[in-house]
Formats: C-alpha cells, sequence, structure tokens
C-alpha cells in the first residue's frame, strides 16, 4: 500500500516536472495552495475528489500517483532489458517467461513471450479482461472452457479471461507465444 508521503512526493515530482507552482495546481484544482503543499510533503493524505482534482490540473490520471510501482507514462524495453521469469511445475521447468511491457500508469495491457514452452498445461486463474496469443514457432493447444483448440506458427486466438483457460504444447519440439491480456496479475513480474 502506498503511505502518504510517497503519494505527495510523486504529487511534488510531477507538479515540479511540469513546471507548476502550488498556485497554478491549486487554481486548476479548486483547492488552496496550503492544502496542496501539506499533500506533497506528506502531512496529510487526500480525499479521492482531492487527488481527482489534483490529478486533472496536473494532466495526468489520478491512478499515476497511487500505483504500486511508479511507472512511466511511455514504457520502453529493450530486448536486453526485459524481466525474464521461470514458470516451474513443482521442479518441472513449464516456460521462460520474458515481460516485452513493464506498464504505464492506469494501463491495462500487459505483453509478454513465452519462450522454450516444452511441456504444460499452463493454467491461468479466470480473470476480467481479454487475452490474446500468437503462436510464433511451435504447436500449442488452449483450452477454453470445455473447448480446445490447436493452433501453430501464425495463428491467433482472442477471447475472454472469464472463462477458465489453459495453455499446453503439442506436438514434437518447443513453442513460441506472444501473449497480451488486459488483465494485471496474470502473469505478473
Amino acid at each position: 500500500m502506498l503511505d502518504k508521503a510517497e503519494l505527495g512526493r510523486r504529487v511534488k515530482l510531477e507538479r515540479l516536472a511540469k513546471g507548476m507552482t502550488l498556485k497554478q495546481v491549486a487554481d486548476g484544482s479548486s483547492m488552496s495552495p496550503t492544502h496542496i503543499s501539506e499533500i506533497e510533503r506528506g502531512r496529510t493524505s487526500p480525499t479521492v475528489g482531492a487527488l481527482l482534482r489534483i490529478a486533472h490540473a496536473l494532466g495526468k490520471p489520478a491512478t499515476f500517483f497511487v500505483e504500486e510501482e511508479m511507472l512511466p507514462s511511455v514504457s520502453v524495453v529493450r530486448k536486453h532489458e526485459r524481466p525474464h521469469h521461470v514458470i516451474t511445475d513443482g521442479d518441472k521447468t513449464v516456460a521462460e517467461v520474458d515481460f516485452l511491457t513493464t506498464g504505464i500508469p492506469a494501463g491495462r495491457l500487459r505483453v509478454v513471450e513465452l519462450q522454450d514452452f516444452e511441456s504444460g498445461p499452463l493454467q491461468t486463474r479466470p480473470h476480467e479482461g481479454e487475452e490474446i496469443l500468437i503462436v510464433e514457432s511451435g504447436k500449442i493447444k488452449v483450452t477454453i472452457g470445455g473447448d480446445g483448440y490447436e493452433l501453430e506458427a501464425g495463428d491467433c486466438i482472442q477471447f475472454r479471461g472469464s472463462v477458465p483457460h489453459r495453455i499446453e504444447k503439442y506436438g514434437s519440439g518447443g513453442a513460441r507465444v506472444c501473449w497480451v491480456t488486459t488483465s494485471e496479475g496474470v502473469l505478473s513480474h
């Protein structure tokens, strides 16, 4: 949980980055400069309404100031900087994952690449939003509800994440899949 000192620091950093005075933010948010200053110094927590007005005055979504991890407005992930993780099932490696995006404030899209996808199934929990899988190489089977779909290189599938689903490799060799989801926490880095 984000504390009031960090929230205030983020508000102040954004105000300074935009070259705005306390008075300009106060005028744009219909709040007093003193109250804005108290928030920036971490002496008080803004109400949800106050945070929305401050965010509007600074031209940012309110979530920009309360994300657990401070995220940039534009996220660029270079190939050699991708966060890399291994998904295991007990002592067995299921897939290696590179996070192609790290997220932006209030962003909903996450893109990962499943590499060396040798076994499975990779079970994910049902969630709000959508998923898209693009098979880059190899063959996979996606089971959505009770229906199975066999996909190979070049194939793409899109479905609602709220339906139980799993992904598994089939056929010989490994598989590589680009996975786009609109839900946080399906695969987190």
